[in-house]
């Protein structure tokens, strides 16, 4: 095997590598966004709370 068959079986390797970790990279994100969005309705949820006890 000449060395072109060796250079391209890294460069596959590498890109199948890069896209996995962008793949998981997207997914830590999503679920950072999913938490701050459940972060935010558990808020809003305790203000909604506070102002109608202090109707009461």
């Amino acid at each position: 095997m000449d060395l072109f068959f060796y250079i391209t079986i890294i460069v596959a390797l590498s890109l199948i590598y890069y896209g996995y970790d962008k793949k998981k990279s997207y997914e830590l994100k999503v679920k950072e966004v999913e938490l701050e969005y459940q972060r935010l309705e558990i808020e809003k949820l305790k203000l909604d709370k506070k102002t109608a006890e202090k109707e009461e």
